[in-house]
């Protein structure tokens, strides 16, 4: 499999309701003083926002030294999605101020320049949703989330026919289930949600974590594309978090029975080119202790392998820095 999958991106959404206006705060909008609406310094605004977003979702770190960045500042404002003027009173030292909202696919791009771990895909979201019938919702039912989903590089699949996997069981996050459902589908990544003409539950399992949120007041389309938009960021900000960190480490494997699953995990790591040597320490009846070298902070490869459904979050185990249980 190729490197772990690290989008560490969260985006902007303005939601407009009647009598007021409610900001969720989002990597990918910024708020930057300005002097005038000219466009010069509007431009430079662009500039300033642009460097601050790519710093954020560089987990803080200097973007200036980044391959694409110097190619993106030639032109700041081809990444803008949409701004806006507000009048500040002086805030800030400045009369006015500049709400940007960048492009997540620009940004994407932007960081995805010489490194091939940025730009891979993402493992698809499984979504198990079912409205207040009982009724699993199909592809055609899902569309509004599908399409926001999407808009957050992030591609959803619902279950065949022939392997609906349970539903609570999922949400309970329990073990057997999340590894069952990881190994028929390939991911390690679920939404479940019940889906009400006014109301939803979601739930999203990610590497055997789970976290649930309710949604109501709205009609069932925009309730839909709420759910993709809270379910893209927080795996945008799950990702974020392994962006920094060791690359080198122990990191202790469990769930290997036999000497198949042995093998398919050694071959995973001998497929990541990230990987520049594994090595085992020891070993028990319930796993193995590995040393493992990357060109990459370790827990940003383990996340990519749990959300392509190859490894679980396990607990902590003794001289360990992190811990997995492998899914065959």
């Amino acid at each position: 499999m190729r490197p772990a999958r690290l989008i560490v991106f969260l985006t902007l959404l303005v939601a407009t309701c009647l009598g007021s206006a409610v900001a969720q705060t989002s990597i990918y909008t910024v708020t930057v003083p300005v002097a005038d609406t000219s466009a010069a310094v509007r431009d430079q605004a662009f500039a300033n926002g642009l460097t601050q977003v790519l710093s954020r979702a560089s987990n803080g770190a200097d973007p200036r030294g980044k391959p694409g960045y110097a190619d993106a500042m030639k032109q700041p404002g081809g990444m803008v999605q949409q701004y806006k003027y507000a009048r500040t009173g002086g805030a800030n030292g400045a009369p006015l101020s500049l709400d940007i909202v960048f492009d997540p696919g620009a940004i994407r791009r932007i960081l995805a320049v010489g490194d091939s771990a940025v730009a891979a895909p993402k493992a698809p979201v499984l979504v198990v949703a079912r409205d207040a019938s009982g009724k699993l919702l199909g592809q055609q039912d899902l569309v509004p989330l599908a399409q926001m989903a999407d808009t957050r590089g992030y591609q959803i699949v619902v279950p065949r026919a022939d392997a609906v996997p349970d539903a609570k069981a999922l949400a309970s996050g329990d073990p057997a289930a999340v590894a069952t459902t990881a190994r028929q589908y390939n991911t390690g990544v679920v939404l479940v949600g019940s889906i009400g003409d006014d109301q939803t539950d979601w739930t999203l399992v990610s590497a055997g974590k789970t976290t649930s949120w309710k949604d109501s007041g709205e009609a069932r389309a925009a309730l839909l594309s709420n759910g993709a938009n809270a379910m893209a960021d927080k795996l945008d900000r799950q990702f974020a978090s392994t962006q920094g960190g060791s690359s080198s480490g122990k990191v202790w494997v469990s769930g290997l029975h036999s000497a198949s699953d042995y093998a398919g995990l050694l071959a995973t790591f001998q497929n990541d080119p990230s990987i520049k040597s594994v090595a085992p320490i020891s070993a028990t009846a319930d796993g193995v202790l590995f040393n493992i070298s990357a060109g990459a902070p370790l827990a940003r490869l383990v996340a990519g392998y749990a959300s392509a459904g190859h490894v679980l979050v396990a607990d902590a185990h003794a001289g360990a820095d992190l811990a997995v249980r492998w899914v065959p």
